[in-house]
């Protein structure tokens, strides 16, 4: 058993004031929880909404209509008929009556009742959590931990007699939690900042652009503690440049950014591909061209991050599939870029980063940072050797004997600045190489659903929770469906289809974008086609409701 609440409202009224309560209390009384924000590109205003799914069992996706509907402001009433469940609850404040059109169950709260508990006027949101744990079955004793360091004492005691009060309103219709296990909850960008500190991040170079800003947030609340520098520079260029100098000194080094940021890293990148400068560039995605929707989710900037800078070079693509994914493919990602001395670019987007989904704590006995330096002195030590795709580094001061030189050009083993023919084809050769090692060492795809499909859904990056919450769907129909999800986007072995593809299987592409980007890149790279695709690009995340119901469109056509 799941349910979903929304609680929407204007920017400024608390909505993740509200929706960060609900998730804390109901995670600490067991529950799984998948949350994403909705929000405009705006601080005040506007219209903005927190979808919380909750279940018993894991809950891997979003969904479009809620179970409980709290209302924050007038239009927020207006807009509930379209978001709300035929069988589910509308609570809003008792003033509002006159905006609805839902005809299901309301809840209003007395205005003038709660007037007489706080005169904040955005107290209201502090009811609604109270009715939303008395709904699930919490203990009253639970709303106690209602408490935040940044508000005055006063402040605190509002907010706790306001969600109690809320809590004496409400009935409850408890659905029993699962609370077998130890659990924690994360956004998609604190994962990426986690996984990197994990990986003995040193220095973070951005320029704020939602919506990776909150790798940066994360990472510079822990500066101190951590012992790393996090620098927000002028552009994005800076960024990009301060991060490869910094790794081109021997730090590890990462920056963030999102599509129009990571256009003006395209340069840069192809100067640390050349220098062989391992660096990590995570690029969450937004809609675009230019500004796009700079708040919304898509995955359209695949075909441009494989190919960006000019020239040939090896590099690799990660796309991670959830939140803990995020965690361990971004600490994976400097272990890899330092091994074949690459850039690696993590590519998340606005849903995976801003969805807080309860996970298992991450196991850290299980990772091994891996410098791949060569430490010891060399008088014959080439820092390009030709022969050498991965390994063998070192950087200046590592070893106080060896001179070590980097350069933009085409450069000799050592990096001397040459226009040779022959040093020119061997270094070429070396990036090709590089290639197809890194294609060996790379993840294949996760497969999930009926082993008797006759129907295999392809899909990279997020889309695997929505996607595999409707292979689930469609199998308890009846349906022999199954889907095979990629982290690892970029390079493509040519035979990674092989163990899944047969001449009675359809194949449906599975993207957040227009144009099947991953889709044609599986085609150039193994020559297997897909029959059908299902497409979003409105700026919204896939629902499992989403793609099933396009399956059965495919399917009866």
């Amino acid at each position: 058993m799941r349910k979903t609440i929304i609680i929407a409202g204007a920017a400024g009224e608390g909505i993740n004031t509200v929706e960060l309560y609900v998730e804390k209390l109901l995670k600490q009384e067991g529950y799984e929880i998948y949350a994403y924000k909705n929000y405009m590109s705006r601080v005040r205003g506007g219209y903005n909404y927190s979808t919380i799914t909750i279940g018993q069992e894991r809950v891997y996706s979003t969904e479009s209509h809620a179970d409980i509907f709290i209302a924050l402001n007038a239009e927020a009433v207006e807009n509930a008929s379209a978001q709300i469940k035929a069988d589910g609850t509308l609570i809003a404040l008792s003033g509002l009556k006159s905006k609805h059109d839902f005809e299901g169950k309301i809840i209003w709260v007395d205005e003038e009742e709660l007037k007489n508990i706080t005169k904040n006027k955005n107290s209201f949101g502090m009811v609604a959590v109270g009715m939303i744990i008395k709904w699930f079955g919490g203990e009253e004793s639970i709303l106690e931990k209602i408490n935040n360091k940044k508000w005055s004492d006063s402040i605190n005691s509002a907010n706790k007699a306001c969600a109690k009060w809320g809590y004496e309103q409400m009935e409850s219709v408890h659905m029993p939690a699962r609370a077998d296990e130890e659990r924690i909850i994360l956004n998609g960008n604190q994962a990426v900042a986690l996984g990197a500190l994990s990986a003995g991040l040193g220095f973070y170079c951005a320029y704020p652009m939602a919506p990776s800003t909150g790798i940066m947030n994360y990472l510079a609340a822990q500066e101190k503690k951590m012992n790393i520098v996090v620098e927000q520079a002028e552009d994005e260029i800076a960024a990009a440049m301060s991060a490869i100098g910094s790794a081109s000194n021997g730090v590890r080094s990462m920056t963030g950014t999102s599509g129009g940021g990571f256009a003006l890293m395209v340069e840069s990148i192809g100067f640390a591909a050349v220098s062989e400068v391992p660096i990590v560039i995570c690029n969450v995605q937004r809609p675009g061209p230019a500004t796009g929707l700079p708040t919304r989710t898509e995955q359209a900037d695949l075909a441009f991050v494989v190919t960006a800078s000019q020239g040939e070079f090896a590099r690799i693509v990660m796309a991670p599939r959830t939140v803990s994914d995020a965690y361990y493919s971004t600490f994976r990602a400097f272990n890899l870029a330092e091994k074949y001395q690459v850039p690696v670019i993590i590519l998340s987007d606005q849903l995976l980063a801003d969805s807080v989904q309860s996970i298992d704590r991450v196991d850290t006995s299980s990772l091994k940072i891996q410098r791949h330096l060569k430490e010891d002195f060399d008088p014959k030590y080439k820092r390009y050797d030709f022969e050498n795709i991965s390994g063998n580094r070192k950087y200046p001061g590592l070893d106080s004997q060896t001179l070590i030189m980097t350069d933009s050009h085409v450069h000799d083993e050592y990096g001397k600045v040459t226009e040779s023919e022959e040093m020119t084809i061997a270094l070429k050769n070396k990036f090709l190489n590089r290639i197809e090692a890194i294609k060996k060492e790379l993840s294949a795809p996760e497969f999930y659903g009926s082993e008797n499909y006759d129907t295999l859904f392809l899909s990279w990056g997020s889309t695997y929770g929505a996607l595999r919450e409707a292979v689930d769907e469609l199998n308890s129909r009846g349906n022999e469906v199954a889907m095979i999800s990629f982290t690892d986007v970029f390079p493509i072995r040519e035979n990674v289809l092989e163990p899944f593809i047969r001449p009675d299987v359809r194949v449906i592409n599975v993207e957040g974008n227009a144009m099947n980007q991953f889709g044609k890149i599986l085609r150039m790279e193994t020559g297997v086609k897909f029959s059908h695709s299902i497409n979003r690009y409105d700026g919204r995340p896939f629902t499992s409701a989403f793609i099933a119901e396009a399956y059965e469109v495919i399917k009866n056509d």
